[in-house]
């Protein structure tokens, strides 16, 4: 998986946690990343993106709360 990929997959996972709407058509994609050839996936997301999501969705469930 390459970066513009997993920025894509981060950006449909936050999506789908703090329910905003996505698209059929994202998922599918992104799907299709985890199944080529049934290789191992090698994400390369940074400990910085990790934390930034993890506070945005922290975020997120304090507004909603």
């Amino acid at each position: 998986m390459n970066d513009a990929q997993a920025l894509v997959i981060e950006d449909l996972l936050t999506k789908m946690l703090v329910n905003d709407p996505y698209s059929v058509a994202e998922l599918e994609e992104a799907i299709t990343w985890f199944q080529r050839d049934r290789d191992r996936v090698s994400c390369p997301f940074e400990q910085v993106w990790s934390r930034n999501l993890a506070r945005e969705i922290v975020r997120e469930l304090r507004e909603q709360g």
